[in-house]
């Protein structure tokens, strides 16, 4: 299968390009600077040097599937951006497309979304911005008809880790057998490729969670 990863070289979109070059696919990633892609990727990555403004859907309709893992902490109105310009470019294309979100559109027991929780806190305000803005990523997807995409959540905390052992679940926040939420990159991207290549969750959020 052919794959595409826009922001390769940050944490989940290497996690991603190792998983699925290890189970065989014929991946690219989407990178700024082809000597940072290499070094993270390795010299015979294949890579697409581009801005994430700047993809076109004539680039993306050479995949069968591209994944967004663009992420920008400081300024993450950024990944709202990405999401609607790629939404633009794919439009009645026929290309999959897969978001990464993270733990603040996930729902709590009570209904109500992570982030709710999540501005409550003391120090919120120096970053609650990226889950704020993820909560309006998983509305507009929810919203979006005629684009064949697919999004995953990550857990409230996320970090890069290996591959273990894993559970999905679909739009409420899980825990670990240890009562905390957590996933690793590494799961995340197992996650992501078993859906990629065993569809269940078209037009739809699902998430993940070490076991």
């Amino acid at each position: 299968m052919k794959i595409g990863i826009i922001g390769a070289t940050g944490m989940t979109g290497k996690a991603l390009y190792n998983e699925a070059i290890n189970r065989g696919h014929d991946v690219t990633g989407f990178v700024r600077n082809e000597t940072r892609g290499k070094d993270v990727l390795g010299s015979d990555a294949q890579l697409i040097v581009e801005d994430a403004f700047a993809i076109t859907g004539t680039q993306l309709d050479q995949f069968d599937v591209v994944i967004d893992a663009f992420a920008n902490h400081t300024e993450p109105e950024q990944n709202l951006d990405v999401l609607t310009h790629l939404i633009h470019q794919t439009r009645h294309h026929d290309v999959r497309m897969f978001f990464i979100l993270g733990a603040g559109p996930l729902l709590q027991e009570d209904g109500s979304y992570v982030y709710d929780f999540l501005k409550t806190l003391p120090d919120a305000a120096a970053w609650v911005d990226e889950p704020r803005y993820g909560v309006t990523e998983l509305q507009v997807l929810l919203s979006t008809r005629d684009v064949n995409w697919t999004a995953i959540s990550a857990q409230n905390e996320y970090t890069e880790g290996p591959k273990t052992e894993y559970v999905l679940g679909k739009d409420h926040l899980m825990h670990a057998s240890d009562g905390k939420s957590h996933v690793t990159s590494g799961n995340l991207a197992g996650a992501v490729m078993d859906e990629i290549e065993q569809p269940q969750f078209k037009m739809a959020r699902f998430t993940v969670s070490d076991k």
